[in-house]
């Protein structure tokens, strides 16, 4: 009976012992195909266990620590630091980032296992590579410090182009609207810029941001709203989330608004806008936040808005095409900029200043016979300093001899009263109104290009000039 009792408990001890070994079979296929990294050590801190994640994520093999002391190891390069000693230490789970002799960096968390009689027994550590996280770190320095150094070089480049652009104000009118932007500009006050098309209106925006405390934190952004397709302008302005819309970058976009923080931002052309995105323009400048297109959370900007408009805003606001609270949010600090006709005493100069900066552009010495100058002074500039700077680089240009004279100015800028006179010596009222009305007409065509481009301006049919040039040829 005692043979067959102790063949019993053989038995069962050899069944426990076999459970046990399958269990431990298990347990070491968990750990060899895990792929985290796991280093076990015993309670005394002496390596027991290192699975084949763990020499692939490290590059140290088992042989060369199985077996030691993690104080060894330490001492020896292996690790920085250990967090198998940290975990004895404190008696709790451990996290830390480790340096090793491979010259990897890895992320480890050392986990306490405890016996019955509550001491460490054993300390197992999950080891995970953080090469890749730290070339993500690397890169995205890398891209700060490069986007840094573009915005810098950017904003020398303005400081240099507002040198080079220097405004004429000899007129009273001009002076004082420069004292206004002197007197403007160190606020963050929103500003409309007002007058007609071509009088320097961006010019005037560009001293504001450059007479700022905003020039040295940040850049100066520039948008035409009237130059870009209503679809597109509210993602230009705001930005937009992944996948906002079908075309739209894989990684979103900054908008504009994004790209002036810390600066300004010059809305040209604002009447331009949708009545819908002056709403959203308007939610703006309440709180300035913004949320970019296809996104829901909000972003704090903090920008200086400079409006510009060539339209009579509160007219438009009275014809319901311009919404009445985001014009008075526009409206804090207006300022009008005459147009040229208005600024006779400036013109010489701006002569003089865009001769000189087109001399040097295209490597030339060209002067205006006094003549040609007085021409161009008693001109009514109807395109304003815009004009100007273009008339001046075509006659640099195009004109053969170092001196431009009369003759090489276009035939609009021409003195038309003593050729009315002339041209119509001896004439009836009849004819000479139709002779001074071919004159309007010819003008007009020669400053637009074609009759249908002439005909809003004239406030006439395209048909009805192109009778009246035929009538008037005939008539000859």
């Amino acid at each position: 009976m005692s043979v067959f009792h102790d063949r019993e408990e053989y038995e069962k001890i050899s069944q426990h012992l076999s459970k046990y070994q399958e269990i431990v079979h298990e347990v070491e296929a968990i750990i060899s195909s895990s792929y985290d990294g796991i280093y076990v050590t015993d309670g005394e801190a002496n390596t027991i266990r290192v699975n084949t994640a763990y020499e692939e994520i490290t590059g140290i093999k088992a042989p060369e620590v199985l077996g030691r002391n993690m104080r060894d190891l330490v001492a020896g390069g292996f690790f920085s630091e250990s967090v198998t000693l940290k975990v004895l230490e404190e008696n709790k789970t451990v996290t830390l980032s480790q340096k090793l002799k491979t010259g990897k960096h890895v992320l480890v968390t050392g986990n306490p296992f405890f016996d019955d009689e509550g001491r460490i027994k054993m300390v197992v550590t999950n080891v995970r590579d953080m090469s890749d996280l730290d070339n993500l770190n690397q890169q995205l320095k890398e891209s700060l410090e490069r986007t840094k150094a573009y915005r810098d070089r950017l904003q020398e480049l303005q400081m240099s182009a507002y040198k080079d652009n220097e405004i004429v104000r000899v007129s009273r009118a001009m002076r004082a609207v420069y004292d206004l932007v002197e007197r403007i500009c160190g606020t963050d006050a929103t500003i409309l810029l007002e007058g007609d098309t071509g009088v320097g209106k961006d010019r005037v925006a560009e001293e504001i941001h450059a007479k700022s405390n905003r020039a040295e934190r940040g850049i100066f952004v520039k948008v035409n709203c009237g130059a870009i397709p209503e679809t597109l302008l509210e993602s230009e302005l705001f930005g937009y989330e992944r996948g906002a819309f079908t075309g739209a970058d894989r990684e979103g976009k900054h908008g504009l608004f994004e790209m002036a923080d810390k600066g300004t931002l010059f809305l040209d052309e604002v009447e331009s806008m949708s009545l819908a995105l002056q709403g959203k323009l308007l939610r703006v400048l309440q709180d300035f936040e913004i949320t970019r297109v296809g996104g829901t959370i909000p972003k704090k900007v903090d920008v200086r808005l400079v409006c510009a408009s060539n339209q009579d805003l509160k007219e438009l606001v009275s014809q319901q095409k311009f919404r009445s609270d985001l014009y008075y949010r526009l409206h804090v600090i207006p300022v009008h900029i005459p147009p040229l006709r208005d600024r006779i005493e400036d013109i010489p100069y701006l002569v003089r200043l865009f001769l000189d900066r087109f001399n040097k552009k295209y490597s030339q010495q060209k002067i205006f016979s006094s003549a040609a100058l007085d021409k161009l002074i008693k001109y009514a500039w109807p395109g304003n300093v815009r004009e100007v700077a273009n008339l001046i680089e075509r006659l640099v240009v195009i004109t053969t001899g170092s001196r431009i004279e009369v003759n090489d100015l276009p035939i609009e800028i021409y003195d038309r009263a003593s050729e009315y006179e002339a041209m119509c010596q001896g004439k009836t009222l009849k004819e000479h109104l139709r002779c001074v009305e071919m004159s309007l007409i010819r003008n007009a065509i020669n400053k637009y290009g074609n009759a249908r481009r002439a005909a809003p301006h004239l406030g006439v049919h395209p048909s009805t000039l192109t009778r009246k040039l035929k009538e008037g040829d005939d008539a000859k």
